[in-house]
């Protein structure tokens, strides 16, 4: 069997699936406030309800950036002492951006800029709000792919993120340990 976790988007996504790539069960979490007390036990209640022991899982495919400099760490840190504490569980990394077939892609990075990729083989970048703005209008671009920022009607959410596509595109890395991957520097305060 092999876990799902998507846990760096406002509606978190957790997928138990087979080595056919057959979706067992699928669950959406809307999370607000306390983070980081809640993933440990939504993981376990999910592993629990699905009457699988640790031990029959494979793989965890966590999308473990872009997000805050501590969730990513807390994504982090959680996946890898589930691949310690289990020795059969292998790891897989992938981006938030490779979760989308449609081009561009943005994702709040502060209140202040985005993280965006512009089409499948841009470079990833972090571009002023007002930036991007200007960007979608001297483009045309009629739809923008987004997480946690308002474009009014050019929007579509992460709702449309097509999760049976993803697994079946999914390439098993067969980690033991993930990094937390940042392309910002840490905002400390």
């Amino acid at each position: 069997m092999n876990l799902f976790l998507n846990a760096v988007t406002s509606n978190w996504v957790l997928i138990l699936f087979d080595d056919k790539r057959k979706i067992i069960d699928k669950e959406i979490f809307s999370i607000l406030l306390n983070e980081s007390s809640k993933l440990v036990p939504i993981i376990d209640n999910f592993i629990k309800k699905n009457n699988l022991p640790y031990s029959d899982i494979d793989n965890i495919v966590v999308v473990n950036w872009p997000g805050s400099f501590t969730w990513v760490r807390t994504i982090s840190l959680v996946v890898n002492t589930l691949s310690y504490t289990f020795e059969n569980i292998k790891l897989t990394p992938i981006v938030y951006f490779d979760l989308f077939e449609n081009f561009p892609i943005a994702k709040a990075s502060s209140k202040r800029d985005l993280f965006v990729k512009k089409s499948k083989d841009d470079i990833i970048e972090i571009i002023k709000n007002e930036d991007f703005i200007k960007y979608i209008e001297e483009n045309s671009i009629k739809e923008v792919f987004w997480e946690n920022f308002d474009f009014n009607s050019l929007t579509k959410s992460n709702d449309w993120i097509n999760y049976e596509t993803v697994i079946w595109e999914i390439k098993f890395e067969n980690k033991k340990q993930i990094e937390a991957y940042y392309l910002k520097k840490p905002s400390i305060s």
